[in-house]
């Protein structure tokens, strides 16, 4: 258990570690994807012998073939869900699953619109600029506080100067 919660922590960081950037990037090139007349479609697994990591890579691996019908894909271990964003009949993608002798039973399908992060693009993009604004009037406050600083010194060191003239 303690080793799965390290195991979960590890990835958790390294997938935070992702650049705002790539996932931006991520989301553009999904927008190409997702077709236009909302036939988008949302599947959810249960998995019930998914426990570890090793699985959780099998099951990706499992997923590389079908990776022009899948739009994406969330694995959560700890729930032993998968659920995958498809334009297009799955019935081989779950056939793939079944043989990974890990359980994998389809729960249902849903229409959905798009993929569950593209919701997040407008609020992404907000906090990217909020933070933009936040660190320029940061970095301007730091300047301006250097400033004042280097001038409150010169000024000292001018009136040292005339201290020493006038002695």
């Amino acid at each position: 258990m303690a080793l799965e919660q390290q195991d979960n922590l590890i990835t958790d960081n390294a997938n935070e570690s992702l650049s705002r950037r790539e996932k931006t990037q991520n989301l553009i090139t999904q927008f190409d994807v997702v077709p236009r007349d909302g036939s988008m479609k949302v599947s959810f697994y249960y998995i019930p012998h998914m426990s570890s990591l090793v699985e959780v890579q099998r099951i990706r691996k499992a997923l590389l073939p079908f990776a022009e019908i899948l739009v994406e894909h969330s694995i959560d271990l700890d729930t032993r869900h998968l659920t995958l964003y498809h334009h297009c009949a799955i019935d081989e993608v779950t056939i793939a699953l079944i043989r990974l002798s890990l359980g994998a039973e389809l729960q249902q399908t849903l229409s959905h619109y798009e993929p569950l992060e593209m919701n997040t693009l407008n609020t992404d993009t907000a906090t990217l600029q909020e933070h933009k604004v936040e660190s320029q009037d940061n970095y301007l406050s730091v300047l301006g506080h250097f400033l004042i600083s280097c001038l409150n010194h010169l000024k000292q060191w001018i009136k040292c100067l005339q201290r020493k003239k006038d002695n």
